[in-house]
């Protein structure tokens, strides 16, 4: 193998004495079955070896992209090998990679901080098998996904098909702003069995969702962020979730689940006006300075239902930096309106619960659930 930048070297070797002092070498697997694979996927580095375009289309979640070839060389050896075949695509791709394997290696042990490594591409073909070789010949625990993501892919879309949801499914309901996704993400510190599903689309699931986030998420990774926190949750009595709509930004809750969330139990959480605007400006402090012209802008979108004169006001009050006059606007002569007339009747929730203090309001949460499943035949546990 020629290498052309001698100075990646001794990071390599730098990288290979700290990995050998994880004391995680000596036990050598091969292939891993998707099964497998998802039955221990936190304690594994994952890596995507595709191109970065590949990468970023859809992925299996937490895996970190480390590509054996760009999206231009991966082109090159694609057309190579059409016109020319496997061989002298081989070749080629030989040519391409071997001056930078010695950084990519040392890039991937480096990262991976004494885990196993998991390497995967599109079909757990050639590319992912060069890396795991050399890997393997340098003794490191390396695993090779058998069949790639195009296998992890395969198995979401069994989950996607079979359609089913096996337990009761627990929404949370209420207002815009009254801590919905802070009650969500305190039940998961408390290890209760709750989703997350906007931060699994990155996306608030409202006009201003997006502000601030970055890339929501693709339908693709969405789907599969679903199948492995339903994954997770397996042996759970129950589910909990928050209150969407069918859609959350440009991602669909695949309709089976979505149904299992109209046919759950529901339970609406309250607080005050003052704490809902508190804590809507709370959570977009971070990103006004950056993205006021963003928050304008949703608000500008919302003319039809507000009247192009009240969103012009309301935008101009966001660029001023009046968040607060704007979100209590906003709760009061939109969002609130738009609730009450796709609510439930107060009749039709298990449970009302105040959540001025989240932390409590959390914990009143699971204990109403577990009193509505105590004794229930199709109840196996409690939180």
């Amino acid at each position: 193998m020629m290498v052309k930048k001698t100075g990646d070297l001794p990071a390599l070797t730098a990288a290979i004495k700290r990995y050998r002092k994880s004391g995680r070498t000596g036990t050598l697997r091969a292939l891993l079955s998707v099964e497998q694979f998802l039955e221990n996927m936190n304690q594994y580095f994952i890596v995507d070896v595709r191109s970065p375009l590949e990468y970023a289309e859809a992925s299996i979640p937490g895996a970190v992209n480390i590509p054996l070839f760009d999206d231009q060389e991966r082109a090159v050896v694609g057309t190579t090998y059409k016109q020319e075949g496997t061989d002298q695509a081989k070749m080629v791709g030989l040519s391409l990679v071997s001056p930078r394997l010695p950084k990519m290696v040392e890039k991937i042990i480096s990262a991976a901080a004494g885990r196993e490594i998991v390497l995967y591409c599109w079909r757990g073909g050639m590319r992912s098998r060069s890396i795991f070789t050399l890997l393997e010949a340098l003794g490191y625990p390396v695993l090779q996904l058998v069949g790639g993501y195009k296998a992890f892919r395969r198995r979401v879309n069994k989950f996607l098909n079979d359609a089913t949801v096996n337990v009761p499914v627990i929404v949370l309901n209420g207002l815009t702003g009254v801590g919905k996704t802070l009650v969500i993400k305190e039940l998961q510190q408390m290890n209760a069995p709750a989703l997350d599903l906007e931060a699994m689309a990155n996306h608030r699931g409202s006009a201003f969702g997006s502000v601030g986030l970055g890339k929501p998420r693709s339908q693709k990774d969405f789907e599969a962020l679903l199948f492995l926190e339903i994954h997770k949750c397996k042996d759970a009595p129950f589910l909990i979730v928050e209150g969407e709509g069918k859609c959350i930004g440009s991602v669909v809750i695949p309709e089976f689940f979505y149904q299992a969330m109209l046919d759950g139990q529901h339970i609406l959480l309250e607080t005050g006006l003052e704490t809902r605007v508190e804590r809507i400006v709370d959570e977009y402090r971070n990103v006004s300075v950056e993205n006021t012209e963003d928050l304008a802008t949703a608000v500008l979108a919302l003319q039809k239902r507000l009247g192009k004169n009240k969103c012009e006001e309301l935008a101009e009050q966001v660029r001023q930096g009046e968040f607060h006059y704007a979100a209590t606007c906003l709760c009061t002569e939109y969002y609130d309106s738009y609730y009450k007339d796709s609510r439930r009747r107060h009749g039709d929730y298990l449970a009302v619960i105040n959540v001025d203090d989240v932390s409590h309001g959390a914990k009143e949460v699971v204990a109403v659930i577990n009193s509505y499943f105590q004794g229930r035949k199709e109840h196996h546990g409690t939180v």
